[in-house]
């Protein structure tokens, strides 16, 4: 998956999460993302996980695990979608 599909998947997953799955994502990752990106919304915590190298185009596993963790259905299928159609064409 190149750099900016990828990109383009995050996008849509953020637009398609409500305010109680990033509350919930955010608990999940717990002391894994500093306190003033959690206190901040206007502060991306998907920015810090690409910056972290835990999120990048070549591995979602962490994204997608997390997500399934806090039973956030919806944003696995996305990612898994996003995934698989990446598969298919390497």
């Amino acid at each position: 998956m190149d750099n900016y599909r990828f990109r383009a998947a995050i996008l849509k997953l953020q637009d398609r999460l409500s305010n109680d799955d990033r509350k919930r994502l955010q608990f999940y990752l717990g002391n894994g993302v500093p306190r003033r990106i959690q206190d901040d919304p206007t502060l991306s915590l998907m920015d810090f996980l690409f910056y972290q190298d835990k999120v990048n185009d070549k591995d979602i596993t962490f994204l997608i695990n997390a997500f399934d963790e806090i039973q956030c259905i919806d944003a696995v299928k996305l990612l898994r979608g996003y995934w698989r159609h990446n598969q298919s064409d390497a």
